[in-house]
């Protein structure tokens, strides 16, 4: 299938996050933040050392499981322990993984104004992304879109 014939879905194009009010994990008061910091640390830790040379069959194990993120996965963003002075990006690329796929970068509506204001714009110019969506928090609502980033499953 070529590119300009290619139908990927729109950002966030049946994506719906799932009440988890019951469950304190994805909780956002000032005591869940607290945990959920540590929770990042510990897995950044844990992160860092599959990454040997001529690893243990346990260790090979526990990072291929780690490398391939599944939807329902408590997954965290690779880069999310080093934005230190960034609270809001470290609670929102730590989660529950819903999914991940290409997509378009830009909706129907936007790709249709950019073609408007650029008569010259092809079609076959139109840029996908893959996306990946975790939701952060409690509510349904809580859910982050995440582009050119690299996620990893959380052992649970």
């Amino acid at each position: 299938m070529s590119e300009t014939t290619t139908r990927y879905p729109q950002p966030r194009e049946n994506i719906t996050g799932t009440e988890r009010t019951t469950d304190d994990l994805l909780g956002l008061d000032d005591k869940a933040i607290a945990r959920r910091l540590m929770m990042i640390g510990t897995a950044a830790a844990l992160r860092k050392a599959t990454l040997v040379g001529n690893p243990a069959p346990a260790v090979a194990e526990m990072y291929a499981r780690m490398t391939d993120p599944r939807p329902g996965d408590l997954v965290m963003e690779a880069g999310t322990p080093f934005r230190k002075n960034d609270p809001d990006a470290q609670i929102k690329g730590f989660g529950i993984l819903i999914g991940h796929r290409e997509e378009w970068a830009s909706t129907d509506e936007e790709w249709a104004a950019t073609c408007a204001e650029d008569p010259d714009v092809r079609v076959d110019e139109r840029f996908h992304d893959h996306a990946w969506y975790v939701q952060y928090g409690p509510t349904v609502e809580d859910v982050c879109r995440w582009t050119n980033c690299e996620f990893f499953a959380i052992p649970t």
